[in-house]
């Protein structure tokens, strides 16, 4: 699971009061020795005595019932958090958006229109993540065509030619192999971070 504020890395704890995913920058330890987010947070041992959270209806109890208790192996974890949509398989393939635009376009859009998916902060910021990525491939060949057929309108000699048209071949080579990639890491949740590009899927993750 990722943390609630920080999509990039991994959750290491539950807040015992709201359930938030937090990585161990966002998680803060209360007076009786449990996890809580910062907003939670009591201020005084008397202040961690709180009415005990209602059981779900179905599912095994929470993990946060230990104090200081980590999050157990990710399969356990979605059990415990009832956090569904979360596919590592999808998060993966909306890096390869750029590959076949626009068919391929859907593959990070499902995220963001799927009342479950977009719940979960990995999903969102991984969808943002893939979709500007495509943007920016699609938007580079584009630029190279666009340059091919000015050249072609203004009579240039092919053999001056013949250079954009390998940088076009090179640039959907690099940005395939690039894709595989982000693809290969987003599938075994590891931070997946483009120039510019991730920044700006943070933002609209959040």
């Amino acid at each position: 699971m990722a943390c609630v504020n920080h999509p990039d890395r991994e959750a290491a704890a539950l807040c015992v009061t709201c359930g938030d995913e937090l990585c161990e920058e966002c998680r803060q330890v209360g007076p009786d020795g449990k996890s809580y987010c910062a907003e939670h947070l009591p201020q005084a041992v008397g202040d961690s005595e709180m009415p005990p959270r209602a059981a779900p209806a179905a599912g095994p109890a929470p993990a946060e019932s230990a104090p200081g208790v980590e999050l157990p192996p990710r399969g356990e974890q979605e059990a415990a958090t009832g956090i569904p949509g979360e596919s590592t398989g999808l998060a993966a393939a909306g890096y390869f958006a750029g590959m076949l635009p626009p068919i391929s376009f859907i593959l990070p859009i499902i995220p963001l229109i799927s009342a479950d998916m977009k719940r979960s902060a990995f999903m969102r910021y991984h969808a943002f993540n893939g979709l500007f990525w495509g943007l920016a491939v699609v938007v580079g060949l584009l630029v190279l065509q666009f340059v091919l057929a000015i050249s072609g309108l203004l009579g240039i000699p092919g053999i001056l030619i013949w250079p954009l048209r390998l940088l076009r071949a090179v640039w959907w080579v690099v940005a395939l192999v690039m894709s595989i990639v982000f693809a290969v890491k987003a599938s075994t949740k590891q931070p997946v971070r483009i120039p510019l590009i991730s920044d700006l899927a943070d933002s609209q993750a959040r």
